[in-house]
């Protein structure tokens, strides 16, 4: 049975066998740790995004605020100077809220894949030139509740969200998984492994 808490959500993995009713007990048994556990998260006001002029994005750990203007051509561009995404889509979206938001939410989101899969690469070999670990396969997906996976195959997955972050961040997760290559738990051995080759990765972790 295993009982995690992260950005403020309780996950509990049991095996494929056990009752809702024997689950209901665990959860109630171990009440006490998951209420102080929770405590410990902020609350996080969310801002819903409406893929308009104004948004904000984050993008290698600094926030961007999204402009979006008329264009010849569908085009996505970062510009760090001013810290804006910049956005052009063709003159017929602008007819159109919906059909304009969809597409704008269309190319941040391709925007993102490709960034992604480009910087959580270079971490990704950075770290094995580091450690001398090699994973025998390396993907960017999305997850719901974790940043990384290493199966018992030696095929590391990254969450492709990472990308929000800095680039410790992005390091520190692809170094936790590639340390998995070693040790497949959370042992002492585990994470002297982690501080071996990161010693501020609770920093990161953070």
């Amino acid at each position: 049975v295993y009982l995690h808490i992260e950005n403020g959500e309780l996950e509990v993995r049991v095996p494929s066998k056990i009752s809702n009713k024997e689950i209901e007990n665990i959860v109630k048994e171990k009440a006490k740790w998951i209420y102080e556990s929770l405590k410990k998260f902020p609350k996080v006001e969310i801002t819903k995004i409406k893929y308009e002029t104004g948004d904000i994005f984050h993008v290698l750990g600094e926030k961007y605020q999204l402009k979006v203007r008329e264009g010849k051509n569908n085009t996505v561009k970062k510009d760090d100077t001013n810290k804006e995404i910049i956005i052009c889509i063709k003159k017929n979206y602008f007819n159109d809220l919906e059909k304009r938001k969809k597409k704008v939410k269309k190319l941040i989101s391709e925007y993102y894949s490709k960034l992604a899969e480009t910087e959580i690469s270079f971490s990704m070999e950075k770290i094995i030139r580091k450690t001398g670990l090699v994973p025998n396969a390396f993907k960017v997906r999305n997850f719901k509740r974790a940043w990384g996976n290493c199966s018992s195959k030696k095929i590391i997955s990254i969450n492709g969200e990472v990308i929000m972050y800095s680039r410790q961040a992005i390091d520190y997760v692809c170094l936790h998984e590639i340390c998995h290559l070693k040790h497949m738990n959370h042992s002492k051995e585990f994470w002297k492994c982690v501080s071996q080759y990161m010693p501020d990765y609770k920093l990161a972790e953070k």
